[in-house]
């Protein structure tokens, strides 16, 4: 059972949006809590007061008081929450308490109660089994994603994959790059494409008009690629001197459409 907000859950408490790029007061002293939670599982083995103390205040960038006024606790608690504590360092934080939870073997338990105050506060995070904060998708966006990573694995695609993950880096990224995401995720449907119809020197526009010259896919999906390809050469392409100016939203679109092209190329025979 987690007791994180285990009422609220319970009684059917809406979150809001996730896209939230904050850590508000209030989710910060829950955070503390949380650890201090996840922490008192661990049967001795994990104490925060006595193993986590010096960690939470020198990650914040504080110089810590061994036998602090009023307790441990209360000085974690101030620290987090002083003005000067930007909330990416709150999320930096988040990331650096991970191993010290993995080493005790109870990084689910951290995982599964900060992700629960994530959620609460519609933070555009959520905390993974690999320790990484991920932005949050819609469920089935986040399947496309992990389904493309698996189709990548394949060792003919590692330019592919490693362009994949450029992006996905750069989406993830707090705040999130934009640019570097749409560019990044169209290179890597770009590097999918002529690997997989061994066409190494052309580009992607020249690699869609092979597959519309030999019928390969059905016009929709064509269009699919002829509006990547336009936003690319219009927004985000490699030397371009205009200034970034797509939406959130838009670069949402580019992302995932990219994502999904390449699930059709690489699933397709």
């Amino acid at each position: 059972m987690n007791w994180v907000r285990n009422f609220s859950d319970q009684e059917g408490h809406v979150p809001p949006l996730r896209n939230v790029e904050d850590a508000p007061p209030h989710m910060r002293q829950e955070f503390v809590d949380a650890v201090y939670l996840a922490a008192g599982e661990s049967n001795g083995r994990l104490d925060v007061d006595r193993d986590l103390y010096l960690t939470i205040i020198q990650s914040l960038g504080y110089e810590a008081a061994g036998n602090p006024h009023a307790g441990r606790r209360q000085r974690i608690g101030r620290d987090i929450s002083r003005e000067e504590t930007n909330w990416t360092r709150v999320y930096d934080l988040i990331v650096r308490l991970w191993p010290e939870f993995q080493r005790v073997g109870f990084e689910g338990v951290y995982r599964d109660a900060t992700n629960r105050i994530l959620t609460a506060y519609g933070s555009a995070w959520e905390l993974q089994d690999d320790g990484r904060l991920q932005r949050v998708l819609p469920r089935a966006a986040q399947a496309q994603v992990v389904a493309a990573f698996a189709e990548l694995g394949d060792a003919q695609y590692a330019p592919s994959l490693a362009l994949f993950n450029s992006a996905r880096d750069a989406y993830d990224d707090r705040p999130r790059r934009d640019r570097e995401a749409c560019g990044n995720v169209f290179d890597a449907l770009e590097s999918v494409a002529k690997i997989k119809y061994n066409r190494p020197n052309e580009t992607f526009g020249q690699v869609k008009n092979y597959i519309v010259q030999n019928h390969l896919f059905r016009q929709e999906i064509v269009d699919v690629f002829t509006a990547l390809n336009d936003m690319r050469n219009g927004h985000f392409g490699h030397g371009m001197a205009v200034q970034f100016d797509l939406s959130g939203p838009e670069v949402d679109f580019v992302y995932l459409n990219c994502i999904g092209s390449i699930l059709v190329l690489t699933r397709t025979p």
